[in-house]
């Protein structure tokens, strides 16, 4: 009884040992280039959380307000998420070296509002009086 009990134990561990072998690995995610390295060190503390915050919570629109995004990257973005670091942006589709570049400088600036252009006022502008107009 001692050796079936000992033949089944040894049994079930190369069986678990077989298994865990075949089993495919999770890759680790790619390291950013050092590009990328490089250009998100020039944010400081502040903006990077800033735009980590934007990345990580900003709805479709928020994103689109991004330069270079979208609304397909913007959601290629939501799929990625959460992002542990800025860095890791360059994860979701779409999203290149060049792309980043022009976030964090976007992020360097202060996330600034496109202006609006201001409407054309209907009205037409008098003519201006010339000389030769002028009453002598």
């Amino acid at each position: 009884m001692k050796r079936l009990v000992a033949f089944l134990v040894a049994l079930a561990l190369s069986s678990s040992l077989a298994v865990a072998q075949t089993a495919p690995q999770k890759k680790s995610p790619p390291k950013p280039s050092a590009k990328v390295e490089a250009v998100a060190k020039t944010l400081s503390l502040l903006e990077s959380a800033q735009l980590l915050s934007l990345l990580n919570e900003g709805d479709l629109a928020a994103l689109m307000t991004l330069p270079g995004i979208g609304e397909v990257r913007a959601k290629a973005i939501q799929k990625v998420r959460p992002l542990a670091d800025v860095t890791h942006l360059v994860k979701a589709e779409g999203i290149g070296e060049g792309t980043f570049a022009q976030i964090v400088a976007y992020a360097k600036a202060g996330f600034p509002q496109p202006e609006k252009k201001a409407r054309a006022s209907k009205k037409k502008a008098a003519p201006k009086k010339t000389d030769a107009q002028a009453p002598k």
